[in-house]
């Protein structure tokens, strides 16, 4: 089925957006590039929708090379976003290097593509460096929603060692007593969660 008809039929912005970054990955990775999804867009991703993105943040190895594929994708350049009027999906590139760890990039397959996203842990540190630095309550929210989540698939001891990086312990370490006080112990397990 082409393209275009694909994203007609998407049931949701949500997979119109990761159909487009399927598209730009299909169209980048022979030239060695493949964008990964940060942000509020890998938020979006995350929470299954729950959070909505305005647009789709990207960070591509090379802007040069991903910008001409958005304009032969039909993308304009409106300052520093990427906007297509006939989708209406608007892009952003706000960096060429990710910020966390490339092993940790996780892989969703869609429509018989695939979209890369930052990994979880690397995207909980960057909305709790929002919330501590930048005095932000609702990355702060997000950071906790996530972490509860996710609270078994996370490695907590990636994730404190960043957040000691980060100088952000002391707030990840209150999340998550936060949560491990919310949540009630299964049933036969005398562990508390961790």
């Amino acid at each position: 089925m082409p393209f275009e008809e694909r994203l007609r039929q998407a049931r949701s912005l949500l997979e119109k957006k990761l159909l487009v970054v399927s598209e730009l990955t299909r169209r980048l990775q022979p030239k060695g590039i493949t964008p990964i999804v940060v942000g509020g867009s890998a938020v979006e991703i995350y929470s299954a929708g729950d959070y909505l993105s305005a647009d789709i943040d990207l960070v591509v190895a090379s802007r040069q090379q991903a910008i001409a594929e958005l304009q032969q994708m039909g993308f304009r350049v409106e300052g520093r976003v990427f906007y297509h009027p006939e989708w209406d999906i608007t892009l952003e590139i706000p960096d060429e290097t990710l910020a966390g760890d490339a092993e940790r990039i996780t892989e969703i397959q869609i429509d018989g593509g695939t979209v890369y996203c930052i990994g979880l842990e690397d995207l909980i540190l960057d909305r709790l460096n929002a919330f501590v630095h930048q005095r932000s309550e609702e990355d702060g929210r997000w950071a906790r929603v996530l972490l509860q989540a996710y609270a078994t698939e996370i490695d907590t001891n990636y994730l404190k060692a960043r957040a000691e990086q980060e100088s952000t312990r002391a707030a990840l370490e209150a999340m998550l007593q936060e949560i491990a006080d919310a949540t009630p112990m299964e049933l036969g397990n005398s562990e508390p969660a961790e």
